[in-house]
């Protein structure tokens, strides 16, 4: 196997460990400035020193982690202008995503997108955080599957590991659930009627009130954090 082949298609041990530190980042199980101890990662998921160490470039070089000196691999943090250029890179990104589902998704994707809108719809009369961004996250993989985009369904869906993290500012404001599902609702709405520019703008426009509603949140916390 060529050295292109190992990147394209990462070893299943270290492919794994990825998998799961990045989860466990995304669902924040582990916060920001956690050291990622190497003993403890090779009992964890049963892989040599050598895969984790593997694995932690390949995850310093996603974003999620930071190797320093004399310390080792620690959780990255998101600082307030990580966060805008993510929020920027989502926002351009998914009005893309929307634009292709509603150009030609197909009769089954748009019933698929309808009903994780409405499981959304009831995760958020819930009231639980976990259950929506579970919710959430049904949405968006029905909506990269109905883009129909290879390409653009890998860059989105690990951009939406470290948005997940911003997902849960956005979402903690308030009345954000009601305003979250009028817009993922328009979006749906949009996609289904097959509105090209419709869905692109309903998709660019989810997004930044996302941002508007986190940035502030990260704001007030960094400036809490530096006092």
């Amino acid at each position: 196997m060529s050295s292109l082949d190992t990147a394209v298609h990462p070893a299943p041990a270290r492919s794994r460990l990825v998998s799961g530190v990045r989860q466990d980042i995304s669902d924040g199980r582990l916060s920001a400035g956690t050291r990622l101890n190497e003993r403890e990662l090779c009992e964890l998921y049963d892989v040599s020193r050598t895969v984790v160490r593997e694995g932690l470039r390949q995850l310093e070089g996603e974003g999620f982690v930071t190797i320093e000196a004399h310390r080792g691999a620690v959780v990255a943090s998101i600082s307030y202008q990580d966060a805008e250029h993510l929020f920027e890179v989502r926002g351009a990104l998914e009005a893309l995503a929307c634009s292709l589902f509603a150009r030609r998704g197909s009769v089954d994707c748009k019933r698929a997108l309808a009903r994780a809108t409405t499981r959304t719809a009831e995760a958020m009369e819930s009231g639980d955080l976990a259950t929506v961004l579970a919710a959430k996250d049904a949405f968006y993989d029905a909506l990269l599957a109905g883009a129909g985009n290879p390409e653009l369904e890998a860059a989105l869906r690990l951009l939406h590991a470290r948005i997940r993290l911003l997902r849960r500012y956005s979402l903690s404001a308030d009345n954000r659930y009601a305003s979250s599902l009028s817009e993922i609702t328009a979006i749906c709405e949009a996609i289904v009627a097959g509105d090209i520019e419709g869905a692109r703008r309903a998709g660019e426009h989810h997004v930044a009130q996302a941002a508007r509603a986190a940035l502030p949140r990260i704001f007030d916390e960094l400036c809490r954090d530096s006092m």
